[in-house]
């Protein structure tokens, strides 16, 4: 494994739906969650919120830009309204970039990306984890 990348956008709150958001947006997300939930499977620790999540659907192995972009088409149908419940909530573009090895992936905001964040009064979170090569 070289490098993988995947990214997606969420929105976080103590007195945010889901299930409203879902309703209002009309998009269905990759993954939801209330306060109390196990932030893992495998965890004792709980959620402190409540979250709205929509995960890029491309393979691992695309580029950041891209799994940027495949987000933002995806919230494109219910844009308007997630623009109105950004405003009231924490929104969130999250990159997550694990890399091992070969070239180093580029991590580069175009101006569409920076629009359609700034329209969304989104932060974006960018963890980049470099990681020990396979023996």
């Amino acid at each position: 494994m070289e490098s993988e990348i995947y990214a997606y956008f969420a929105l976080i709150g103590t007195d945010l739906s889901p299930e409203e958001v879902t309703e209002k947006v009309g998009i269905k997300p990759s993954k939801t969650w209330k306060i109390g939930d196990l932030i893992h499977s495998k965890a004792t620790i709980r959620k402190k919120y409540n979250g709205w999540r929509v995960d890029s659907q491309l393979s691992k192995s695309d580029d950041l830009e891209s799994h940027l972009k495949s987000v933002m088409e995806q919230l494109q149908p219910g844009w308007l309204s997630l623009v109105e419940l950004c405003k009231h909530c924490k929104a969130e573009i999250a990159c997550v970039i694990y890399y091992r090895s070969g070239s180093v992936p580029a991590i580069h905001f175009d101006k569409y990306i920076v629009e359609k964040v700034d329209q969304l009064n989104a932060e974006i979170d960018v963890d980049f984890y470099v990681l020990p090569e396979e023996s």
